[in-house]
């Protein structure tokens, strides 16, 4: 019998953008000193776990997350465009309290149904959920037992809620700090759900938003 898996979906650091309300989606902010810390952190929180495979996103406070937890691990780590953070078009690099004065009608809009509604260029969440599918199936099929995922606030909500066959409801009702980690552990029902806060747990379910 294949053994169960064990996923950890870990979130970036803090990063300067983070840290002043700038929306980043797929542009680039570095992590900040608090950010470098959650990273250790959770990588201190990994090493004793037997982590054999990692997988992050190619975005640069991914990629620094990845090779702070790696220098831990020491397992190296891919790199997968396919869970990239939501592309948020015209609104990237926007300050989130400019959004309603300069976006009223379409800000309005998108904080009345933030799954369906797509902004001014960008993505919503069925074209996440369209990406994160293939590389979850490519995932499960590959020959190791804990995985670990370095990602994103909004793709890391949709991979997640994805393996939990969640609604468009459940999957706007969590929400993961960049000090949390998300671990599904596969039964034979789905999937059990826990998390850890700056390494403490595990505590059962998801965090709410």
């Amino acid at each position: 019998m294949t053994a169960k898996k064990e996923l950890y979906f870990i979130r970036h650091g803090q990063t300067e953008w983070n840290a002043i309300r700038r929306m980043q989606g797929q542009w680039n902010s570095d992590l900040s000193d608090l950010g470098r810390r959650q990273a250790a952190t959770n990588g201190q929180f990994l090493k004793p776990l037997g982590i054999d495979y990692m997988v992050a996103s190619p975005l640069h406070r991914t990629q620094q997350t990845a090779q702070i937890i790696d220098s831990l691990l020491g397992i190296g780590f891919d790199v997968d465009d396919r869970i990239k953070e939501w592309h948020c078009g015209d609104w990237s690099g926007e300050m989130w309290g400019q959004l309603i004065d300069k976006w009223p009608e379409e800000f309005a809009a998108w904080q009345a149904d933030q799954f369906f509604y797509r902004g001014p260029n960008a993505e919503n969440y069925p074209d996440m959920v369209a990406r994160a599918k293939p590389f979850l199936a490519e995932l499960l099929t590959k020959p190791y037992r804990k995985i670990a995922v370095v990602s994103h606030g909004m793709i890391g909500r949709v991979l997640v809620g994805t393996l939990l066959a969640m609604s468009p409801t459940e999957m706007l009702a969590f929400s993961q700090a960049n000090d949390t980690v998300f671990h599904l552990t596969q039964r034979d029902d789905g999937y059990l759900a826990q998390h850890f806060i700056a390494g403490a747990g595990p505590y059962d379910g998801l965090p709410p938003r």
